[in-house]
């Protein structure tokens, strides 16, 4: 109960000092959040550590576009609400971060979601999946498996951004748009594999807990649509992640093979792991 008391005397006292404008109190509230993980000891090796911290999260809601703020961009951190994007990002900072350092796990957040580490503007944030696993895999975060695995060639044009510009509000200017349309033109120059979702069962015995699963799409100018995290139960591989179906989120009761053949759209899946 004393406890309990000190973190709402602490936020109180924040409310206070800053004043009540909201990114404030989310800032604390954010904050507060962080430091009570640590109130317990915590795996030191990465697999472990991914899954400890992603647990952390299940049932917590499902919220889209938390990061589709108004201009300037800024880096949010938000560890009470996730779309399937932003528990991966999250969990891997967690990760990654020192014990207890919140400063130091949302420089890592920021190195994780931007390019080169740095805000500039809307385009400057990763947007395509097959960018963040590039850029992500550059700067030492992770490492593709998939062709390891056993992937074949994924031949897909991607610009689903550039063909429907009118979905992407942020993308407001001549900079931002051709920042984004360099980045498509890269990602047609790249050398991408995938695992058919066919084949999924048979090479499952490599993934291993804590991998990110990205589920391409069959979808025009998309390279993925979904991720999560790869989670080990009883034997039977699941997916732990943001559901928009749930709205919250879970570990699929569905194994990862069964969940990828029951929506039509998932292709397949590309597989990274947390170096």
């Amino acid at each position: 109960m004393n406890n309990l008391f000190s973190k709402v005397k602490i936020l109180f006292l924040g409310v206070i000092l800053f004043g009540f404008n909201s990114k404030n109190i989310a800032q604390i509230s954010n904050e507060g959040t962080f430091k009570a993980f640590f109130d317990k000891k915590l795996p030191t090796q990465k697999s472990e550590r991914i899954i400890a911290f992603a647990k952390l999260f299940i049932n917590k809601p499902y919220v889209g576009g938390t990061l589709e703020e108004a201009a300037p961009e800024r880096l949010i951190v938000n560890l009470n609400q996730f779309d399937c994007s932003t528990l991966v990002e999250s969990v891997i900072a967690l990760s990654l971060a020192k014990d207890n350092d919140f400063e130091d796990f949302k420089a890592k957040l920021q190195s994780i979601r931007y390019r080169n580490g740095k805000i500039t503007n809307y385009g400057s944030r990763l947007h395509y999946l097959t960018d963040w696993l590039i850029e992500n895999e550059k700067n030492g975060v992770l490492q593709l498996q998939t062709k390891q695995f056993g992937g074949i060639p994924y031949l897909k044009k991607i610009d689903f951004m550039s063909t429907h510009w009118n979905l992407y509000a942020r993308a407001n200017s001549t900079e931002i748009k051709n920042e984004i349309l360099a980045c498509e033109k890269e990602l047609y120059k790249q050398n991408f594999t995938y695992i058919p979702k066919q084949k999924v069962a048979s090479i499952e015995s490599k993934i291993k807990d804590g991998d990110i699963i990205a589920i391409t799409t069959s979808k025009a100018g998309l390279d993925c649509s979904h991720q999560g995290i790869a989670i080990w139960k009883l034997g039977k591989l699941h997916l732990l992640h943001a559901s928009s179906t749930y709205k919250k989120v879970i570990i699929s009761e569905l194994l990862l093979a069964d969940y990828l053949n029951k929506v039509t759209s998932h292709s397949g899946i590309m597989v990274a792991r947390i170096q």
